[in-house]
């Protein structure tokens, strides 16, 4: 997986929005005295407690310490509860985070007051830089590293872990035996592989398409229910409801989604809502999640196909691939409202995609010294080694995920490296191909010669969703 965070417990992210900060990681911070506020050694501010929770990407044991003015005791313990990465925690009223060894400090500011440090357990040099790229990229923080780390991690150095992001790709195969004809060439079934995508109506998706790639695709854990279905409620009884729930799970079990949405295929149990939840799957399902398959809440940073290229499926309207949108939408704003909440009641529930939403609001200023497209066209960058260089026209929108955000209107030069292929060093000449480079735009001949004078834009991933750098330049 990338290094924690895109957004979500799942593919199709509809669990609780992760609070305490992806892979972010920090130092311990001293203890006080249960009940008393204690100071901070990382920040000299009082604590309003910490909480200590498992981070469900890295396996870890972490503490999210409560600095800010605005954290009330009832407050951070709400938090602790219920908004620490879908999974709820260990708080200590009044206490600092106490953990033996660490990694690092991570302090997180907000401008609402509720500003926050973060604190990894572990002693193992080597994950410092993943710490690093929690802190800085997901969690949007200053990292500080310890002893164990000082010096192992490179200033503005991110670096990626986990697998890498596999680009999307379609396979056509013949349907199973029993099934009837696909609709492609040949009576084949055609299926990109991309957690955005969908096979036909009616079939299964991993039965055309990996869902171990899709897996790298989006940060997945599983995490509880929430909730269950009780034996007496009277919608079991309904049989032209109970008809709609089955329609709606075999349209979920037809997308990528049931990659991480159900009990046999998600490695380490489902993320939160499973389609073989007994009696009502969609009791599974959180509030913010319902507001995602109904459409009331954004999520178009994940990326979506038309549905043409997606065998009818539309995930342009509503947070859940369907072939019938109005369909769907019925039931999902009824599910909402059935639960106590109005129309409007959704404009609370932030958009989906965690740092792919904050990647798209990013505003790109002067490159530092290091960075850029020199006159002889080497392009430079820090941030260590990438899978993926953009040099855009300035005002282009910020490049997102595949399969429709990726290569954004401006975009002069893009290249990538294959998923088997090593990252590449800062050094690379615009328009040259060298080594395992891969030219994805223009899609043939060179790109145009930059104009000396002329701002352009540069932004280099180290995968997917993992920014590096992103400035502007004046080429020379």
């Amino acid at each position: 997986m990338l290094a924690a965070g895109l957004g979500g417990a799942s593919a199709c992210s509809s669990a609780a929005s992760p609070g305490a900060g992806g892979a972010g990681s920090g130092t311990s911070a001293t203890s006080g005295t249960s009940g008393t506020p204690a100071s901070s050694s990382a920040t000299g501010t009082a604590s309003r407690g910490s909480c200590t929770y498992v981070n469900p990407f890295s396996k870890g044991q972490e503490c999210k310490e409560y600095t800010g003015a605005a954290w009330s005791a009832a407050s951070a313990a709400s938090d602790c509860k219920s908004n620490i990465l879908g999974a709820p925690g260990m708080f200590a009223p009044g206490a600092a985070c106490a953990l033996p060894q660490s990694l690092g400090t991570c302090a997180v500011t907000k401008s609402d007051g509720t500003s926050y440090l973060l604190v990894s357990a572990g002693s193992d040099a080597s994950l410092c830089q993943g710490a690093k790229t929690g802190c800085e990229t997901f969690a949007m923080g200053s990292f500080t590293p310890s002893a164990t780390c000082d010096g192992t991690v490179t200033p503005g150095d991110g670096g990626v872990t986990g697998n890498v992001f596999v680009q999307p790709y379609q396979v056509c195969k013949d349907p199973l035996p029993g099934e009837p004809p696909g609709q492609s060439a040949g009576g084949k079934v055609c299926t990109w592989t991309l957690v955005s995508a969908c096979t036909e109506a009616g079939r299964h998706y991993q039965d055309y398409a990996s869902c171990a790639d899709v897996l790298t695709q989006r940060p997945y854990y599983p995490t509880p229910p929430a909730g269950v279905t009780a034996a007496s409620d009277p919608r079991l009884a309904d049989p032209a409801y109970m008809a709609e729930i089955a329609w709606a799970r075999s349209q979920v079990e037809a997308s990528a989604c049931v990659c991480c949405h159900s009990k046999p295929l998600a490695p380490q149990g489902p993320g939160q809502w499973f389609v073989e939840s007994p009696g009502i799957w969609l009791d599974s399902v959180a509030d913010s999640g319902v507001a995602l398959m109904a459409g009331l809440a954004a999520s178009d940073a994940l990326g979506a196909f038309p549905p043409q290229e997606n065998n009818g499926f539309d995930r342009t309207t509503l947070g859940l691939p369907t072939t019938d949108v109005p369909r769907m939408q019925k039931l999902m704003v009824g599910e909402w409202k059935r639960r106590g909440h109005t129309l409007a009641d959704a404009a609370s529930v932030p958009p989906f995609g965690g740092p792919l939403v904050l990647q798209q609001k990013f505003q790109p200023k002067a490159c530092d010294a290091g960075q850029g497209v020199a006159a002889d066209g080497t392009v430079s960058w820090t941030g260590g080694a990438a899978r993926y260089l953009y040099v855009l026209d300035p005002g282009s929108k910020n490049p997102g995920v595949p399969p429709n955000m990726d290569e954004p209107t401006g975009t002069r030069w893009l290249v990538d490296v294959p998923t088997k292929a090593l990252p590449f060093s800062s050094g690379v000449h615009y328009g040259a191909i060298t080594g395992a480079l891969v030219q994805r735009l223009p899609t043939a001949g060179a790109p145009a010669a930059l104009a000396a004078g002329k701002t352009y834009y540069l932004y280099v991933l180290g995968d997917i969703g993992v920014p590096l750098t992103r400035c502007l330049f004046t080429a020379p």
